[in-house]
């Protein structure tokens, strides 16, 4: 009886604990609730502020926040673009007159052209990207000299050259070097060469050189060349005037140009008769031969390939050999002529390697343009550049993988040959 009363006594009291419990864990759900309210609010008042913060930023950059070094000036630029400066200025300091400055100009105007900025004018014209790239390009300066000349930091300068660069080899670089396309344009080529110089069924001319760069991060002995020093071995192709057709930028400096000719563009598409080859026959009795390149001993002797012979046995190979040699002058000239505008192909380029083939193609196209618009370069200087390329180019010999005769080389070399003799007083 006792402990019936005492257990009737307990169940009140157990109740009452239960509602405690329950009630305290809903004001715990409630707190923890309100800690999630209070923190997602707290979230959303920082991200805010932050904003305002970024909108405030952008407010005082835009009013007046400085974004050139104190002292930088372009009086210079501003000097010679408005005038005041003597007109020869021009061509000493952007290798061309001031016509064909702005006739580029406005070529490029179109992928060059500033956009809208919160500094209003005060951006770089398409004339003054122009002109930090040539002038870059035109001697053997650095970058810090052409940014101080025209008021800009080095970052801006850097920026700007590999920038016009970039637009200049991928926009003007297919209208300004190419190879003929059709008959015509062959035989136009084909006729000028055999007028001046007396060889017949050539073309062009091909031959490589070297330019030097910074040493690169990866397989840097790949790029050591015979110059005793990093280099990018880049082979040209030029008509009868100099102007370039086909230009090869990618091999490094140790590479044979040989093997550079072997694996470029311009001589799968002479082996797979993707250009206009234009067989003609030299001789009665003879078979046709098709249009040639003229070469070096390093290159291989094949059909659309001419090179000397190696040692003359008779007057008719004397004959051959000199005709060729002289036939091939067109390529050292060129050479020459690029190199004593554009000097910073003479010195070890700035910067990185990705950023070199661009530069050194670029100076291709502007070599290219110079030409076609008449624009010369003084010819003692372009002397001392072709005696210069001449003393560092040693006598390394022919590669045998790759400057073979061919069976077809040898038999176009012939009939050439004997056409020289048929013209030989007897």
């Amino acid at each position: 009886m006792a402990a019936s009363l005492i257990f009737l006594s307990l169940v009140p009291l157990a109740a009452a604990f239960q509602c405690l419990g329950l009630l305290f864990c809903t004001l715990l759900i409630e707190r923890s609730h309100q800690r999630q309210l209070t923190l997602k609010a707290a979230l959303e008042y920082n991200a805010a502020l932050a904003k305002l913060r970024h909108v405030r930023r952008r407010v005082v950059c835009r009013r007046g926040r400085p974004w050139r070094f104190p002292g930088r000036t372009d009086q210079w630029w501003q000097n010679l673009f408005n005038g005041v400066l003597p007109e020869a200025e021009w061509k000493k300091n952007f290798r061309m007159d001031r016509q064909s400055f702005m006739d580029l100009a406005d070529e490029l105007r179109p992928y060059l052209q500033p956009s809208r900025s919160p500094r209003g004018l005060d951006v770089l014209s398409v004339e003054k990207q122009l002109g930090i790239t040539l002038y870059y390009l035109k001697d053997q300066g650095s970058l810090m000299m052409t940014a101080n000349a025209f008021g800009v930091a080095l970052c801006t300068a850097s920026v700007i050259v590999r920038k016009v660069c970039d637009v200049l080899v991928n926009i003007l670089g297919p209208t300004y070097i190419k190879l003929p396309a059709t008959e015509d344009e062959m035989r136009e080529q084909v006729k000028h060469m055999e007028n001046k110089y007396g060889f017949p069924q050539a073309f062009g001319c091909v031959d490589g050189t070297h330019i030097p760069i910074m040493q690169p991060l990866e397989n840097p002995h790949d790029y050591f060349s015979y110059k005793m020093k990093y280099t990018l071995n880049v082979q040209g192709t030029c008509n009868w005037r100099g102007l370039f057709m086909d230009v090869d930028v990618r091999w490094p400096g140790s590479v044979h140009d040989g093997r550079v000719f072997a694996n470029s563009r311009i001589n799968k598409l002479l082996k797979e008769e993707k250009l206009p080859m234009m067989y003609k026959e030299l001789l009665p009795g003879h078979d046709k031969v098709p249009v040639t390149l003229l070469g070096d001993p390093a290159y291989p002797l094949l059909p659309y390939c001419m090179k000397e012979f190696p040692s003359a046995l008779n007057n008719e190979q004397v004959i051959f050999n000199n005709m060729l040699r002289s036939a091939r002058n067109p390529i050292e000239c060129a050479f020459g002529r690029l190199k004593a505008r554009w000097q910073i192909l003479n010195k070890r380029i700035d910067m990185g390697l990705k950023f070199v083939p661009n530069i050194v193609y670029a100076c291709f196209v502007l070599h290219n343009i110079c030409e076609m618009k008449g624009v010369t370069i003084d010819d003692d200087i372009v002397a001392q550049q072709i005696a210069q390329d001449k003393l560092t180019q040693p006598n390394t010999g022919a590669d045998h993988r790759y400057s073979f005769n061919s069976a077809e080389g040898t038999y176009v070399r012939n009939v050439i040959t004997a056409m020289y003799k048929e013209h030989l007083p007897q």
